[in-house]
């Protein structure tokens, strides 16, 4: 696309300065924790990301199935706005399929960030076979077609898949021979319930909170007025 290589490559040009139109305005927010990052393949997470800005204030967007180097112009932009460095580094949640398209949009969105410069980034998976049992993985797991117009690119996010050492992953892979051909498996995004991701955003997302000491006092007194509340409730009833 030569407009997005003028923009995004060459530099030429910004979206924002020629009236383009940010049609995904709603689905994304900054938070006061703007560097941290959940993001979301398919606008069907909107509802969930909502939820998770409000609670703990992290930056969230949708990315309506494919990255739009649009979208990230303008969310950058709302970043920067906020007042953040960003030259300091970045947490970034993704909810996309367990694929090889979701690993490609995913990367995508990287590498579109880092054009607009924010280059020190970890990304963490929220959709893997370890955030599901052997039993669930079985009845949501999808077959990954592959050919040969498809083998290549496969082969590629095995190698990738396969350095993060998850112990599920033999329910996604069945080795073939040269009778048998290999079968791949993938997992969609919706097969990982909220309640684990939020429980999984608990444990790797909530600790990030504490790099800035007002925002985590008011964590840990929103945490412990819902406590508060749930034993009275417990009680009441």
């Amino acid at each position: 696309d030569v407009l997005v290589d003028l923009v995004k490559k060459h530099r030429l040009l910004r979206y924002s300065d020629s009236g383009f139109r940010d049609d995904n305005r709603a689905g994304r927010t900054v938070g006061a924790n703007a560097n941290i990052i959940l993001f979301a393949e398919k606008s069907g997470h909107q509802d969930f990301l909502d939820d998770i800005n409000k609670k703990y204030g992290v930056s969230t967007i949708a990315l309506g199935g494919q990255p739009s180097v649009l979208n990230v112009e303008y969310f950058v932009d709302d970043i920067k706005k906020n007042g953040v460095d960003l030259r300091r580094s970045f947490y970034l949640f993704g909810i996309t399929d367990f694929d090889t398209s979701g690993a490609i949009i995913r990367n995508s969105f990287i590498d579109d960030l880092k054009a607009y410069g924010i280059k020190n980034i970890k990304n963490i998976d929220l959709i893997h076979p370890d955030m599901l049992t052997p039993d669930e993985i079985k009845l949501s797991r999808f077959n990954i077609p592959d050919t040969k117009a498809t083998s290549s690119k496969n082969t590629k996010w095995l190698r990738e898949i396969k350095k993060q050492g998850y112990k599920n992953l033999e329910y996604l892979i069945k080795a073939g021979s040269d009778d048998d051909k290999r079968t791949i498996y993938g997992l969609e995004s919706e097969a990982v319930s909220t309640k684990r991701l939020e429980e999984k955003l608990e444990q790797e997302m909530v600790p990030l909170l504490g790099k800035s000491e007002n925002i985590l006092k008011i964590f840990q007194l929103e945490q412990f007025t819902q406590s508060l509340k749930d034993l009275i409730l417990l009680k009441i009833t």
